[in-house]
C-alpha cells in the first residue's frame, strides 16, 4: 500500500493529512507554530513516522504560506493554497461551485465552474488580518473570552447586533471599545464580530455566490460565523443561502496537497534541517537593561480623612486612585482589566478599594476620565468628567511641569508637547494600536509568552541584537512576526524587536515631525515593561526620560486633581463606594430613528432614579452630560450651498445629484444648470448609517472614506433617469504650470470608478470641470451633458451659463458671510476654530459625526475654511509648486490662522489620503508653535473617540490662549522648493528606480555632468527612512528618501560637491512633492543636499542640457526596455540558471558605455538578441504569459515590488512588464496636448523635434 502525505504550512498552524492509493484518509494531525514552522513540521514528521512505514510513503505535497520552509532537494510537490483547497473539497464534493476558506491570516473565495476542468477564480483578503481567524483571536483575547467559548456565546445572542468595521481589525477593535463603554453586552459584540467577518468575506467578490457553497478552514468550527455568513450571502444573493461545512474542514488544504503530491514521486520525508542562519534581516543593536521606579502602595487607611477620587475607565483597564486632601499623596489605588464590562469593572475596583479602608475617606470630589467616562461618570455621580489628554497633563504637572508627555495605554497612545510649561500641541493615535499596550499583549499571546509577569521583558533584554519589524499597522505586525519565525529568528530577538517596534511606531505615527523637548515623561502601564522603556531610551538618544512612579494610574491621578480644583469646597455628588457596588444598573441600547443620524443611544437605569441617556447628537433625550443642539455657520453654509434646490420643482426627466465629494463646492453650479434645463432634481440624502454601510459594501477596500461615500450616494439614486456627477480636474485658472489647481487624482477618477462598479454606463453623465483656461471648457462640457439628456446645444450652453452665475452668487454671499463671522469672532469672547479640510468632509455632518456642532457645544466657534479671505495669501511664498487646489487653500488658511490670536486650526483628514500626507506637513510648519488639532475621519470613527479628541483640543487651545508664556511664532525657514537646472560642476546622485538609471547617468555624463546611479534599494532604505516619515507617504517616496540617507550613512557628512536628482511633476500625483520634502527632511537631519528635479508636465525637458541630451536619453531608455524584454523572454527557459541575468548585466554596461560616447546602440541590441537566443532550452514548454502594469516606480523597482517578475517566474509563468519608455511617450503626448490647447507655438514645435 502506498501513502501520500500533504502538509499545509499556515501562519499559525501546520496541518498534516495522509491518504492511501484509493484516496481514503488515513492520517490527520496538526501543530501550532510556536518557535518556527520547521519545528512544527518536524514534530508532525516524527509523529507520522511513528505511525507509517516511511518506505510506503510514495510522495509528499506542501501548500500554505510557509511552504518555502521546505528545502528544494526534498522534492515535495508544491501547490498554491487555492488549488490545494479546491482539490481537497472536490475530492468528496465534486458538485461544489463556491468555496469559502477562512484560516489564521487568510480568507479566500474560490469560484468553480466545472471542478478543475475549467479555469477557476480566486479572490483573497489583503495583507491585513481582518476577516480571519487571527482577527477573532485578537478580539476574544481583548474581551477576556476563550476562543473555544467564542462561538457559543455569540450564538446565544438574539436580535440586531451593532455594526463593527469590517475592513480593518484595528478599526474593528476601536468600534468594540466604544461599544463596551456604551454598555453593549459581550454576546452582542461577539456576534457583531462574526457579522463583520462575514461582510468582509462577502466583499471579496462582486456579484452572486453560486451554490453549493462549502465553508472550510479553522474558522469553520465557529457556528456563529457560519450563521453570519449565511445571512450575509443570503442578502447578497437575494434569497436564502445555506453554506455547508464538510467533514475534515480543517484539513482541506492539507488533503488537497496530498492528492496533488502524486506529481512528485521520490519525495524525501526527513526532518527539516536548521536554517536559522539563512535570514536576510539586518542586525541592529540590542536593548540595554534599565532601572524603572517601583510604586508599591501597601498602606491601609486606618483613620478618617479627606480625599479626592479619580477614576480612569480605559479601553482595556479600569483604574481608581484616592488622593489626600493636599493632592500630593496617594491614599489608595487599584487597577483592573475592563474585559469589555466597564460597569462590572468599576464595581470590582471599588470593592478592592474598600479592602484598603476607603470607607474612612470623606470624598470631597470625584473625577472620571477615559473612554468610558460618561457612562461611569453618570453611575458614580462624578463632579467632573474630563478627557484623557487633560487628565494626563494635570497628573504630569506634579512630577515635572516642563516635560513633554508620552502616555501609552491599552488601546490609545497620547502625546503632549509643552513649551514654557504651556501645552502647545497634543496628539492621540488615530486608530492604529501598533504603538500601544494591547499590541504587546496580543503579540506576546501569539508567541505563547506573558507580558505582564516580566517574561517578555526578560527575553527581550537578553537578546544580543534586534531587527526591524517595521512600523506598520498592528494587524500587519503579526505577519511580520510570523515571517521572522519562518526565518528561524529566536524568541529573544523577536521580543526585543517588538519592543523597538512599539517605540518606533509611536514616534512615527504619533510624534511624527514634531520636535520633542529635552525632558520627556513616560507614563502608562506599558512602561512597567522594561524592554519598552529601554526601546524608547534607544530611540530618543540625548533626551532625559523620566518614568512616572504611578504610571498605571496617572490618568486617574489627573482626574482626582482636576476634581479637587473643580469642586472648590462645594459638596460632591459622589454616590459612595457601597452604593455604586450595590446599584442595580441596567444598560440597554437602541437606535433613534427620529432623523437620518440614526444615533445609537445607551440608556442606563438605576432603581429610584430617572434613566440616563447618552449617545445622541441632539437634545431629544435628556442627559446630564449632553448639551443642546447648536446652530453653526456650517449650517448657514449648507443653506447657501443648496438654496436653489427644490425637490418639488422640475418636470420630465429625473436627474440624480449625489451629495458627495466636490458637490459640496459646486452644488450651486450643478443645481443651477439642471434647474435651467427644467429637469426634476433628486438630491441624495444626507450621509447616514445606511449610506455608509452601502458605501463600504460597494467600494474597493483601499478607497478613502469620501470616495467610498460616493458609492452609497450614487446607489441611492439608481432609480433616476440620469445621474450627473462631475470629473473635477482643475478647480480654478492655473497660476503658471506649477500651480494648476488640481483635484486629487482619485477625485478626478471617482465618477468613472463608481459608474463601473454600479453598472451605470450611459446613465451616469460626467461633465468635466476644468477651469484652468477659464469657463469655456466647463460650459462646453456641461452643454455636452445636456445634449446626452436630449437637449439642444443652445439650451445646454444657456443652462451652463445659468449654473456659473449661481456659483458666482454663492461665492459672493459666502465671502460676505465669512467676513461677518470673522468680525464676530474678533469682537467676541470665544475662540474661532478653522476646520482645515475639504468641504466634502467638514460640511458633511453625517460623515464627520457632527464635528462643527460638537465644537459649538464646547463653546468655541467652528469656521468653514472657505469663509476665510483665502485670496489674501500667496501660496507661492510657501511652496514653489502648490499644485493641488486645496493645497493653496490649506496654506492660506494656516497662515491666516497662525497670525490671528483668536483663531486656531483643526485639520480633518481621512485614512489613506495621499495629498494630505504632504499637505499636513506644510500646514504644521506654517502654524509654528501654535496648537494644531488633527482628526482622522473614517467609516469606523466612533462618536466617543471624536468627542475625546475634540475636548482635548479645546482644552489645549483655551489654555494656550490664556497663557502669557505661549509662543506661537515660527523658528525655521519653512519654504519648500527645488530647482530643475543641473549644476555641471557637482556630482549628481540618482536613485536607482530601475536599471535605466545607469544609462540616464551615462547620458548626463555624455553632456558634461558628473552623474552616479546609486546602488539598488534594499531593506536599509526603509530602515533609514521610516523614523523620519509617517507611513502615510507613498512607498516610492520613502524608498528614494532612503536612497539619499543610505548615501550619507555610507559616505559621511560634509559632501559639498554632491547634489541629488529626483524626477517630479506639477501634479496631480504626489511625485512632484518628493524633491522639496526630501530636501527639508534631510536638512532637519543635518544633511544639506540640494536636489535637482525635472517634471513630467513638460516631458522632462527642463534639465537644461538641450534637445540632443533628450534624444540620447530617450534612445538609451528604449534600449534598456528592449534588453529587459529579452531577459524576461529568455530567463524562464534558460539552460543554465543565472545565465540570463549575467548576460543582462554585461549588456547593460555595454549600452551605458555606448551612451557615454554618444554612439549608436542598434548593433549592441542585435548582438544581445543573438546571445540571448542561445541561452534558451528548446525542450522547455512555453509558459502562460502574464502582463504587469501599474505605477511606474512600483512596477519597475525590484525592491519595492518584492521582485514580482522573478516570483511569477518561480511560480511557472512568463512575464512582461510595461516599459519605462511607455511612460516617457505618454508624458511627451500630454506635453504636446497641453501645448496645442495653450496655443504655445514654441512648445509645439519643440515637441516634434526628434
Amino acid at each position: 500500500m502506498k501513502y501520500f502525505l500533504g502538509f499545509d504550512i499556515g501562519s499559525i498552524n501546520v496541518k498534516l493529512a495522509g491518504i492511501d492509493e484509493a484516496g481514503v484518509v488515513i492520517l490527520l494531525d496538526s501543530r501550532k507554530i510556536t518557535t518556527n514552522p520547521r519545528a512544527a513540521v518536524n514534530s508532525l514528521i516524527e509523529a507520522a513516522s511513528a505511525k507509517l512505514d516511511a518506505r510506503q510513503i510514495a510522495a509528499v505535497g506542501v501548500s500554505g504560506a510557509g511552504k518555502a520552509a521546505i528545502p528544494a532537494d526534498f522534492q515535495w510537490a508544491e501547490s498554491s493554497s487555492s488549488l490545494a483547497i479546491a482539490s481537497g473539497v472536490l475530492r468528496s464534493h465534486p458538485e461544489a461551485r463556491t468555496i469559502v476558506q477562512i484560516g489564521g491570516q487568510t480568507s479566500l473565495v474560490i469560484e468553480l465552474e466545472d471542478g478543475l476542468e475549467k479555469p477557476w477564480k480566486v479572490a483573497s483578503n489583503a495583507l491585513c488580518a481582518a476577516g480571519t481567524g487571527r482577527f477573532l483571536e485578537q478580539q476574544s483575547y481583548r474581551l477576556g473570552i476563550r476562543i473555544e467559548d467564542f462561538g457559543g456565546l455569540a450564538m446565544s445572542f438574539k436580535g440586531n447586533a451593532p455594526r463593527i468595521a469590517a475592513r480593518c481589525s484595528v478599526f474593528a477593535k476601536s468600534d468594540l471599545i466604544h461599544l463596551q463603554q456604551k454598555g453593549v453586552s459581550v454576546e452582542a459584540m461577539l456576534y457583531a464580530l462574526c457579522e463583520s467577518i462575514a461582510r468582509m468575506v462577502t466583499s471579496l467578490k462582486k456579484g452572486e455566490f453560486v451554490e453549493p457553497i462549502y465553508f472550510v478552514g479553522g474558522v469553520a468550527a465557529n457556528g456563529a460565523i457560519g450563521r453570519a455568513l449565511n445571512e450575509s450571502l443570503s442578502a447578497r444573493n437575494g434569497r436564502l443561502v445555506q453554506v455547508s461545512v464538510p467533514e475534515n474542514y480543517l484539513y482541506m488544504e492539507a488533503l488537497g496537497a496530498a492528492l496533488l503530491s502524486g506529481r512528485h514521486a521520490g519525495s524525501r520525508l526527513d526532518l527539516l534541517p536548521d536554517d536559522s542562519g539563512s535570514n536576510t534581516y539586518y542586525e541592529l543593536p540590542g536593548l540595554q537593561d534599565v532601572v524603572v521606579p517601583g510604586n508599591s502602595l501597601n498602606n491601609k487607611i486606618t483613620a478618617p480623612c479627606v480625599g479626592y477620587l479619580g477614576v480612569d475607565v480605559g479601553s482595556t483597564s479600569t483604574k481608581a486612585v484616592i488622593m489626600d486632601e493636599s493632592g500630593k499623596a496617594i491614599l489608595a489605588k487599584n487597577y483592573l482589566m475592563t474585559a469589555g464590562r466597564p460597569v462590572d469593572a468599576i464595581k470590582q475596583v471599588f470593592a478592592n478599594l474598600l479592602r484598603d479602608g476607603v470607607e474612612l475617606v470623606d470624598i470631597r470630589g470625584a473625577g472620571v476620565t477615559g473612554s468610558g467616562r460618561y457612562l461611569i461618570g453618570s453611575l458614580i455621580g462624578a463632579d467632573l468628567v474630563k478627557n484623557e489628554i487633560t487628565a494626563q497633563t494635570r497628573a504630569a504637572e506634579e512630577i515635572d511641569p516642563e516635560a513633554d508627555i508620552i502616555e501609552i495605554g491599552g488601546q490609545d497612545s497620547k502625546l503632549v508637547i509643552k513649551r514654557n510649561g504651556v501645552v502647545v500641541d497634543y496628539q492621540m493615535n488615530k486608530a492604529c494600536a501598533a504603538g500601544t499596550g494591547s499590541f504587546i499583549d496580543e503579540m506576546a499571546e501569539m508567541l505563547g509568552i506573558q507580558a505582564k509577569n516580566g517574561q517578555f521583558a526578560d527575553l527581550a533584554l537578553g537578546a544580543d541584537h534586534t531587527i526591524d519589524l517595521g512600523t506598520r499597522c498592528a494587524a500587519f505586525m503579526g505577519q511580520a512576526v510570523s515571517s521572522a519565525q519562518r526565518e528561524g529568528l529566536t524568541m529573544d530577538v523577536i521580543t526585543a524587536s517588538l519592543a523597538n517596534s512599539i517605540a518606533k511606531n509611536y514616534l512615527s505615527k504619533v510624534v511624527g515631525n514634531r520636535k520633542l523637548g529635552n525632558k520627556v515623561m513616560l507614563t502608562g502601564a506599558v512602561f512597567y515593561n522594561k524592554a519598552v522603556v529601554s526601546a524608547f531610551e534607544q530611540q530618543l538618544p540625548g533626551k532625559k526620560l523620566t518614568v512616572a512612579e504611578h504610571r498605571e494610574v496617572s490618568g486617574a491621578i489627573g482626574a482626582a486633581l482636576l476634581a479637587r480644583e473643580a469642586t472648590d469646597g462645594r459638596a460632591s455628588g459622589f454616590r459612595g463606594f457601597r452604593n455604586v457596588i450595590d446599584a442595580e444598573c441596567d444598560l440597554s441600547t437602541f437606535t433613534c430613528n427620529a432623523c437620518n443620524n440614526n444615533c445609537s443611544i445607551t440608556q442606563m437605569r438605576v432603581p429610584n432614579e430617572k434613566p440616563t441617556f447618552y449617545g445622541s447628537r441632539c437634545d431629544k433625550y435628556d442627559a446630564a452630560l449632553s448639551q443642546a443642539r447648536r446652530e453653526t455657520f456650517f449650517d448657514e453654509r449648507e443653506k447657501l450651498l443648496f438654496r436653489e434646490y427644490d425637490a418639488e420643482s422640475g418636470t420630465g426627466l429625473k436627474v440624480g445629484l449625489p451629495r458627495a465629494l466636490l458637490v459640496y463646492d459646486y452644488a450651486p453650479m450643478l443645481i443651477g444648470f439642471l434647474n435651467a434645463l427644467g429637469v426634476k432634481i433628486a438630491l441624495s440624502g444626507k450621509t447616514n448609517k445606511d449610506i455608509m454601510e452601502q458605501s463600504t459594501e460597494l467600494a474597493y477596500t483601499d478607497s478613502c472614506f469620501p470616495i467610498k461615500l460616493l458609492h452609497g450616494h450614487v446607489a441611492s439614486l439608481k432609480d433616476s433617469d440620469f445621474v450627473v456627477f462631475p470629473c473635477a480636474i482643475r478647480l480654478g485658472e492655473k497660476d503658471g504650470e506649477a500651480n494648476q489647481k488640481y483635484a486629487c487624482p482619485l477625485v478626478q477618477a471617482s465618477p468613472f470608478i463608481v459608474r463601473n462598479v454600479l453598472g451605470l454606463e450611459g446613465r451616469l453623465l460626467i461633465p468635466v470641470i476644468d477651469f484652468s483656461r477659464g469657463n469655456e471648457d466647463v460650459i462646453g462640457s456641461l452643454a455636452d451633458v445636456a445634449a446626452k439628456m436630449g437637449f439642444s446645444k443652445k439650451r445646454g450652453v444657456e443652462a451652463a451659463l445659468a449654473g456659473l452665475e449661481s456659483q458666482r452668487r454663492f461665492d459672493q454671499d459666502k465671502a460676505e458671510m465669512g467676513q461677518r463671522l470673522l468680525e464676530e469672532v474678533s469682537k467676541g469672547d470665544k475662540l474661532g476654530v478653522v476646520l482645515i479640510s475639504r468641504a466634502y468632509m467638514s460640511q458633511d455632518s453625517g460623515a464627520n459625526l457632527g464635528i462643527a456642532e460638537k465644537l459649538a457645544q464646547l463653546d468655541v466657534v467652528p469656521i468653514p475654511l472657505d469663509f476665510l479671505p483665502l485670496g489674501s495669501v500667496n501660496p507661492r511664498e510657501f511652496s514653489d509648486r502648490p499644485y493641488w487646489a486645496y493645497e493653496s487653500k490649506y496654506i492660506a488658511a494656516a497662515e491666516i490662522t497662525a497670525r490671528d490670536p483668536k483663531l486656531f486650526g483643526l485639520a480633518l483628514t481621512n485614512f489613506g489620503c495621499g495629498p494630505n500626507s504632504f499637505m499636513l506637513k506644510e500646514i504644521e510648519d506654517i502654524m509654528g508653535g501654535k496648537p494644531l488639532g488633527q482628526l482622522e475621519i473614517d467609516e469606523h470613527a466612533a462618536e466617543a473617540g471624536i468627542v475625546t479628541r475634540l475636548e482635548a483640543f479645546v482644552d489645549t487651545i483655551k489654555g494656550f490662549a490664556r497663557s502669557d508664556k505661549a509662543v506661537a511664532g515660527r523658528t525655521k525657514d519653512i519654504y519648500r522648493g527645488a530647482s530643475s537646472l543641473v549644476n555641471t560642476g557637482k556630482t549628481l546622485i540618482i536613485p536607482r528606480m530601475a536599471p535605466h538609471a545607469d544609462v540616464i547617468a551615462a547620458a548626463m555624463e555624455a553632456f558634461g555632468v558628473k552623474a552616479v546611479s546609486l546602488p539598488e534599494p534594499d531593506e536599509r532604505n526603509i530602515l533609514y527612512s521610516n523614523p523620519v516619515t509617517s507611513g502615510t507617504e507613498c512607498l516610492p517616496y520613502r524608498v528614494t528618501l532612503g536612497d539619499f540617507l543610505r548615501f550619507f550613512h555610507d559616505n559621511g557628512h560634509g559632501l559639498k560637491q554632491v547634489e541629488g536628482f529626483m524626477t517630479g511633476s506639477f501634479g496631480p500625483c504626489r511625485l512632484g512633492k518628493y524633491a522639496a520634502e526630501q530636501i527639508r527632511t534631510l536638512k532637519d537631519l543635518g544633511y544639506d543636499l540640494p536636489i535637482r528635479t525635472t517634471v513630467s508636465n513638460n516631458a522632462y525637458r527642463d534639465i537644461g542640457l538641450g534637445p540632443a541630451f533628450e534624444r540620447l536619453a530617450w534612445k538609451s531608455v528604449v534600449a534598456v526596455d528592449s534588453l529587459q524584454r529579452l531577459l524576461w523572454r529568455v530567463r524562464p527557459y534558460e539552460k543554465e540558471a543565472g545565465a540570463a541575468d549575467r548576460l543582462f548585466d554585461t549588456y547593460l554596461k555595454k549600452i551605458a558605455d555606448r551612451v557615454r560616447g554618444r554612439q549608436d546602440l542598434s548593433d549592441v541590441l542585435k548582438e544581445a538578441s543573438r546571445e540571448y537566443a542561445g541561452l534558451i532550452d528548446p525542450d522547455k514548454p512555453r509558459r502562460p504569459l502574464v502582463g504587469i502594469n501599474g505605477e511606474i516606480y512600483l512596477r519597475s523597482n525590484r525592491f519595492s515590488n518584492k521582485d514580482l517578475v522573478k516570483a511569477c517566474e518561480d511560480a511557472g509563468l512568463e512575464v512582461v512588464v510595461s516599459p519605462v519608455g511607455e511612460w516617457m511617450k505618454y508624458t511627451a503626448h500630454r506635453n504636446l496636448e497641453d501645448a496645442l490647447k495653450d496655443r504655445a507655438l514654441k512648445r509645439i514645435a519643440r515637441s516634434y523635434i526628434k
